[in-house]
């Protein structure tokens, strides 16, 4: 048996559902949805959309070639073209530049022939990228999120990516798996991601005493019940309006859940 059966297409297709399903999540605190534009004025959900169908291509291009053994270097090319390409469909606007690089990874270990059922994606993305993946503190201060990593001692998407996206396996896919509400499911990933992974984007807006408050906010929902307590949207939609007022966001988590929803899809599928 083995891991992957599935065509580039289909995988490409399970991340333009995964991100679409992401975008439609609500309450997310800080973050575009449908509902509203969270703390992006100048980004909507059509915005987003727009941004999905160009990027979606370019999945397909990594899963195909991590079929021919594709090295590191050669998914981050087409990684860069497909920036260039969301650029250029959103107007300069960085919709996915995250998503590009977590999901664009965990497509391409969907694309890996792989034996045995066991092998799961982030496993294939540590022992096929994971150490030519470089440390933050490595790399020249060209992005915000490099900067942020060094100055905090962080290790960010970089150390996740390296280490086979622990967050989805410890917290993103149990909790969806457990709740059946599929809304419900996606709102308390979200939280228990925002709680425990190191989002770049939080610092940049609202530095250290922001983060602090966004995982502070996370704990607090979690602890008094998540989606289980009766009005735990309005809760999730207060904690929103909050990082509204404080001009937060998480893109970094909305990357993880992103990410969750993709390896479950393509669970399904095998």
């Amino acid at each position: 048996m083995t891991l992957c059966a599935l065509s580039p297409q289909t995988i490409a297709r399970c991340v333009a559902d995964a991100l679409h399903e992401e975008l439609v999540t609500f309450p997310k605190p800080g973050l575009v949805s449908f509902m509203d534009n969270g703390s992006h004025p100048d980004m909507d959900a059509d915005c987003f959309l727009t941004s999905i169908a160009a990027i979606t291509p370019f999945f397909a291009e990594m899963a195909g070639a991590a079929g021919e053994n594709a090295s590191l270097s050669d998914l981050q090319e087409i990684g860069l073209t497909a920036e260039t390409a969301m650029f250029a469909a959103t107007g300069g606007r960085n919709t996915h530049k995250g998503a590009i690089f977590c999901l664009g990874l965990l497509a391409a270990a969907a694309g890996v022939p792989e034996a045995g059922p066991e092998r799961s994606l982030g496993r294939i993305v540590r022992e096929r990228w994971g150490r030519d993946i470089p440390r933050a503190d490595a790399l020249p201060e060209t992005s915000a999120g490099i900067a942020l990593c060094r100055q905090f001692h962080l290790g960010g998407v970089r150390a996740e990516a390296a280490g086979g996206f622990p967050s989805v396996y410890q917290y993103g896919l149990p909790i969806l798996e457990a709740i059946t509400d599929r809304e419900a499911a996606r709102v308390q990933v979200f939280f228990h991601l925002l709680e425990h992974c190191e989002d770049t984007t939080v610092l940049k807006r609202g530095g250290l005493a922001g983060r602090q408050f966004a995982c502070s906010e996370a704990r607090r929902f979690l602890q008094n019940g998540g989606v289980k307590h009766p009005q735990w949207k309005e809760t999730a939609e207060d904690i929103h309006r909050e990082f509204v007022r404080r001009n937060l966001t998480a893109g970094g988590t909305a990357d993880l859940l992103a990410a969750t929803l993709f390896t479950a899809k393509i669970a399904r599928l095998r």
